[in-house]
């Protein structure tokens, strides 16, 4: 089963603010999926291979 992560526990994992995650979103540097057209969710998995530079 995948695990999703919110912003905020993606903005934790790598050390940066939560608006750097939405401005990577914006720009396609971070790879998300939407509920409900806003909140953004983050596959753990993806998250990991960015950390890695395998993005």
């Amino acid at each position: 089963m995948k695990q999703f992560l919110s912003v905020n526990e993606v903005a934790e994992l790598l050390s940066v603010n939560p608006m750097t995650i939405y401005k990577w979103c914006k720009s396609g540097k971070l790879p998300y999926y939407t509920i409900g057209g806003s909140i953004k969710r983050f596959d753990y998995e993806q998250v990991i291979k960015h950390i890695e530079g395998g993005n």
